[in-house]
């Protein structure tokens, strides 16, 4: 923020004066979907923030093995579903399933 505001002080004037809440997802009062809204630039930001002072190649490094590591787990994961479905979706349709075989169906003219 201090060099957003040495940079263009109206800018920071106008980001200030809206607040949080207005420009930024982790500020957001509501949820969206069940969960909070954060984008990916700000997931991986929060991963960053201890690297902003490496050199730019370990940086970058850096980001290889965090991304590498995360589509790796992610890999493994959905090497590991028995199913389509996420467990836990697969079993609330069964649930679901289980209910409607109790269930009786009448014709309607």
């Amino acid at each position: 923020m201090e060099e957003l505001r040495n940079l263009h002080l109206n800018a920071y004037d106008y980001i200030i004066d809206v607040g949080p809440h207005k420009w930024s997802h982790v500020h957001y009062p509501d949820r969206r979907y069940r969960v909070l809204t954060t984008t990916a630039a700000e997931c991986i930001n929060s991963y960053l923030k201890f690297t902003w002072k490496l050199p730019i190649l370990t940086l970058v490094e850096f980001i290889r093995n965090m991304l590498q590591r995360w589509f790796h787990d992610c890999h493994r994961v959905a090497q590991s579903m028995r199913h389509q479905l996420i467990d836990a979706t697969h079993l609330l349709i069964l649930k679901h399933v289980e209910k409607c075989n109790f269930m009786t169906v009448n014709l309607v003219d």
